[in-house]
Order: C-alpha cells, then structure tokens, then sequence
C-alpha cells in the first residue's frame, strides 16, 4: 500500500489473510472508510476516477453482518465486472439497513496495478465498536 494511508486506516497482516483497522467518528463514515480501505488492498485508489457512481440498498440482520454485507456486494462488483472504486457516501443506516454510493471505474490495466484478490470477506475476528468516543472496525479478507 501506498506511503500516503490515512492516519485512520491500518492493514493487519494475517496468516493466509489480510486484515484492516478503521476509525471514524461516526458509523456511516467507518463504512465509507472500511470500503476504501478494501479497495486500497486491492489498489491504489489514487489511480481511481471516480467516473460513475452505483446505488446499494442493503438489508442484513445485524450491523455487523451489514458491514460484511457492504463490503462484500462492492468485492463482487470488483469480481464480477471488474470495477474499482475510490468514493464511498452511505446515505442511509440503521441497524439492519443501508442506502450508499459507490463512485469508480472499470478496471483500466495502464492505470490500475492490481495487488491481490479478495475472495471474501469474513466474520473471522470481525470487531464494530465504539471505543474512546469513535467507531472501530477490524475486518479480515480471506485472499
């Protein structure tokens, strides 16, 4: 990852996975933050235009499993259409809900270096808390 990462964001290493810790001030932001931090695994989202923007309107059973939820739908939109993104504005959520955008571009291989693949998204040592008055996330990425 680049030398310039925010101060709120951190990759963790992990055996045979790869991990991030996220602090925000709120929880829609630690969302915003935790998509970039996914995206910054898998490039540098400098490189990233934010061209086109796409909606989300997820459901989940808990805000954990909407945090894994969220970042799992962007993961599949790398996947599967090949896009990367690098601006991320969560409109709406609660407990069991979120409406959000996502900003970026199809993959572009003169610009975009891809470093790795994330193949999922895990509850594995999954962690969303409020700790000395910010939320906190801990999330690892089976690769």
């Amino acid at each position: 990852m680049g030398q310039n990462a925010p101060t709120w964001f951190r990759e963790l290493d992990h055996t045979a996975d790869t991990g991030i810790e996220v602090w925000a001030p709120s929880l829609p932001e630690l969302f915003e933050r935790a998509a970039w931090g996914l995206f910054a695994l898998l490039t540098d989202p400098e490189t990233v235009r934010p061209r086109e923007a796409m909606a989300f309107a997820l459901e989940a059973p808990d805000v954990q499993a909407l945090l894994v939820r969220w970042l799992s739908e962007l993961n599949y939109y790398h996947i599967t259409r090949r896009w990367v993104f690098s601006r991320f504005d969560i409109q709406q959520l609660n407990e069991r809900q979120l409406q959000a955008q996502a900003w970026g571009e199809p993959i572009d291989p003169d610009r975009h270096t891809i470093y790795t693949e994330v193949k999922a998204v895990t509850y594995h040592g999954l962690q969303l808390e409020r700790r000395d008055g910010q939320w906190y996330a801990r999330i690892i990425f089976d690769l």
